[in-house]
């Protein structure tokens, strides 16, 4: 009787330990405090994602703070630096209509005034006060100091790339999708951007542009957020030439205002009536 009283003891004991004793030395020896923090992920067809999010939808949030998602126009101050000191300045009249049409007015200075540039999708024409037709040209001529007509002309990168999200990386404690954007043909701008948006945002950071070759030809800064038509958005880019040290060009943004634009406008046979 004795010992079947000790056996049952026993397993009791064990019993309890289990339960309790061994679960909780486990858990000292791991603090909840000192648990490392895993990225979430998600997983679609089998694969597995390092963002809730895919590179499309982080692409388009972050579209939609550069730009609204309605007819707009926008005052654009370009300032031009070499080795740091200010050489020349430009203001244009931009009107927007969904997305893939684009009217850029020269005002400043006098001797281009007059000047008109019209994109729709990826075409791109200039009309010139002393040519009667429309010029066809790239988005990737230059346009002022380190800005291209495509700089100026569209304002998000959507409709012209296809993203790859290439991973998460921390800067100064603030963490970034840092995305990989190949362009959707050889009319787009550039042939390939890295973009860094930020993770809790989806604010725009930084923009590497690269040529065919693989080379760097300049990188953005999106600077000077300001809360405009319903959203926190940057007004000012600074564009640096990574092939030439010391020239850099300040792209800003000024009296951003809702607008409704009538299509007629943007047709390349009207521009001369815009002048």
């Amino acid at each position: 009787m004795w010992r079947k009283l000790c056996a049952m003891y026993k397993r009791v004991f064990l019993l309890i330990a289990v339960v309790f004793i061994i679960p909780a030395g486990v858990f000292a020896v791991f603090p909840q405090e000192t648990l490392p923090t895993i990225e979430p992920t998600s997983e679609v067809n089998g694969v597995k994602r390092i963002s809730l999010f895919t590179p499309e939808e982080i692409l388009e949030k972050s579209d939609m703070i550069r730009s609204p998602n309605f007819d707009f126009s926008v005052e654009v101050i370009i300032t031009s630096f070499r080795s740091n000191r200010e050489t020349t300045v430009s203001r244009y009249e931009t009107m927007i209509k969904e997305k893939d049409k684009t009217l850029v007015k020269s005002v400043y200075p006098p001797r281009d005034k007059g000047r008109i540039i019209l994109m729709r999708g990826w075409d791109l024409w200039i009309y010139l006060p002393t040519v009667s037709r429309p010029i066809r040209i790239s988005p990737r001529e230059r346009l002022f100091g380190e800005v291209s007509y495509g700089d100026i002309a569209r304002i998000n990168f959507t409709h012209d790339y296809n993203p790859v999200l290439l991973g998460i990386e921390k800067i100064d404690e603030k963490e970034y999708y840092v995305l990989e954007l190949n362009a959707e043909n050889e009319r787009v701008t550039y042939h390939k951007v890295i973009y860094f948006v930020e993770k809790n945002t989806f604010n725009p950071f930084k923009a590497e542009f690269y040529a065919v070759s693989g080379i760097l030809l300049k990188e953005c800064l999106y600077e000077d957020y300001r809360y405009v038509l319903g959203e926190s958005r940057p007004m000012k880019l600074i564009i640096t030439d990574k092939l030439v040290k010391g020239k850099k060009s300040i792209m800003e943004y000024k009296n951003m205002t809702k607008a409704d634009w009538p299509e007629k406008i943007f047709n390349k046979f009207y521009l001369k009536k815009l002048k």
